[in-house]
């Protein structure tokens, strides 16, 4: 598609609420707001097509050199029968397996729990494989995306031990015939979106206090030890997760979905009308509320106390949930527009002030899942914010992951264990791709991908797995340039790897055509 005219640009501002275009009769020989400077055309014309319909758009197409293999685990299927919500009925449970070219042993493996309010979705519908098999390609990690039973046939109960049992077996597989590797090889990883977001940071809590699984391998020589070397997850991964089941978070009110008329400056109201706030979910707080509220009952089931409940609704977490260790580092990718951005600023604020290494995305005037638009909405051009939260994502799974090998390698616990209170790694993204950026920002932050793949803030582990198991972090430094020269051709196919996958990535930002 071409470049949009000065009657979409009239249309779009006037329709979809980016403001008064300062465009038209009325304002002819007025100063207008440079939103042509500001805004890019492709969120221009995703603001259009959303406001009209809020269900269109995914991304349609799969990540490149990835395979997909379908998982059918024993004893795990369920029927989707005439009372669940989902359009695809039937004998469900079927897992897909997204693995990308020159997958390891020890390539990271990501558990991703698709949204849908618990009610509708799976592995390959509503745009979840093409998500997946994304992440894969530009992280290289093999991504898992389970295919729990969805209310009603489900509820949290089912749904976690679901969960659970599909990341065990996530660790454990061999991946015969592909790979033959040791159980608990891999660096572990859990992410979702949405509800499955919310799901997801359930699941870190529930194996951090139920102490997971004991790895093959790892002996307990201390019963209270048994959590720290239990805990294999390297890390959390969360786009727009929804962890308020009380629904009652500010934002509900304050990004609200509403309509603007500027009567002082339009003759006729109805030309002056914009919209702000939620483009996806644009009733009124309270019905937003009553709406929402009624579908986490579902999700709990009968036992409201669950709508507060410091684990299912992960919103309401303290510090026994999130203190003393055992939190892995945290990613938070977020609409700056969203009625649902407290669920993830304030459970990220509590997480880091206990402890846990969390970084927090805020994309200024994005909506509810926007890395899953990364194809521009149709427009022919890729959204630059949901390439951006794919690369930062694929950063972190590869920092993340590297950083708990390195751990296991020299017998020291991950993650480490701390309760020493901070502050999340809070950025507010602008897109500084537009000419209107170099009024505000440094010409080093201009580049669309400078400054935005570092994650040194993670820690690194100290402490050692056991009494019995010499401290090496005074020797870190050393060991580490020991690993680097000793693997260094695996090094560097992994680094050229990391290239390829980081040319892939740019070239989203290209007009996007099908070869």
């Amino acid at each position: 598609m071409g470049q949009m005219g000065w009657s979409g640009w009239i249309q779009l501002f006037l329709l979809a609420g980016l403001g008064r275009a300062g465009l038209g009769k009325h304002r002819a020989n007025a100063s207008h707001y440079p939103y042509e400077d500001l805004i890019s055309e492709t969120v221009a014309y995703c603001y259009t097509a959303l406001v009209r319909d809020s269900g269109c758009c995914l991304d349609q197409k799969y990540g490149k050199g990835v395979r997909k293999k379908t998982v059918r685990r024993p004893g795990v299927g369920w029927l989707c029968d005439k009372a669940c919500y989902d359009d695809t009925k039937g004998y469900r449970g079927d897992d897909l397996l997204w693995i990308p070219e020159g997958a390891s042993c020890e390539s990271p493996r990501l558990l991703w729990i698709h949204g849908g309010s618990w009610e509708y979705g799976s592995p390959d519908t509503l745009s979840y494989g093409q998500l997946a098999s994304k992440i894969a390609e530009l992280s290289g990690a093999i991504v898992m995306v389970p295919d729990f039973p969805l209310t009603p046939v489900g509820d949290y109960h089912v749904i976690m031990q679901a969960l659970l049992d599909a990341l065990r077996w996530l660790a454990e597989t061999p991946l015969n015939p592909e790979l033959h590797c040791p159980s608990g090889s891999a660096p572990l990883l859990v992410g979702g979106d949405s509800a499955g977001g919310g799901t997801a940071l359930s699941l870190i809590m529930v194996l951090k206090h139920g102490a997971g699984w004991i790895p093959e391998g790892v002996a307990i020589t201390e019963p209270e030890t048994l959590l720290q070397q239990a805990q294999i997850l390297a890390g959390g991964v969360f786009f727009s997760p929804w962890t308020n089941l009380k629904c009652d978070t500010p934002d509900y009110y304050y990004n609200a979905f509403a309509k603007i008329v500027d009567k002082k400056a339009f003759k006729d109201p109805s030309s002056g009308i914009a919209y702000v706030g939620d483009l996806m979910f644009r009733g009124h707080p309270e019905e937003n509320l009553d709406e929402f509220t009624a579908n986490a009952k579902s999700y709990i089931g009968s036992n409201v106390d669950l709508l507060t409940d410091p684990i299912a609704s992960p919103f309401w977490s303290t510090e026994q949930e999130l203190g003393g260790g055992g939190i892995p580092p945290l990613l938070f990718a977020v609409g700056g527009s969203e009625s649902i951005l407290g669920d993830s600023m304030i459970v990220a604020q509590k997480a880091a002030f206990y402890g846990a290494s969390v970084h927090v995305d805020v994309h200024v005037g994005m909506w509810h899942d926007f890395p899953m638009y990364s194809e521009g909405c149709g427009s022919g051009y890729a959204l630059w914010q949901a390439a951006l939260a794919l690369n930062r994502t694929a950063t972190f799974i590869q920092k993340v992951a590297s950083r708990k090998l390195t751990a296991t390698r020299l017998g020291l616990v991950w993650p480490p264990s701390s309760s020493t209170p901070g502050t999340p790694k809070t950025r507010y993204i602008y897109d500084v791709t537009r000419p209107g950026a170099e009024k505000w920002f440094p010409k080093s932050l201009l580049s669309p991908m400078s400054g935005d793949v570092h994650f040194d803030e993670i820690p690194w582990p100290s402490t050692p797995v056991s009494p019995g198991v010499m401290d090496l972090s005074p020797w870190l430094p050393w060991l580490v340039l020991l690993l680097i020269f000793a693997s260094g051709l695996a090094q560097m196919t992994y680094a050229d790897a990391a290239q390829a996958r980081l040319d892939a990535l740019k070239s989203l930002r290209q007009p996007l055509v099908d070869v």
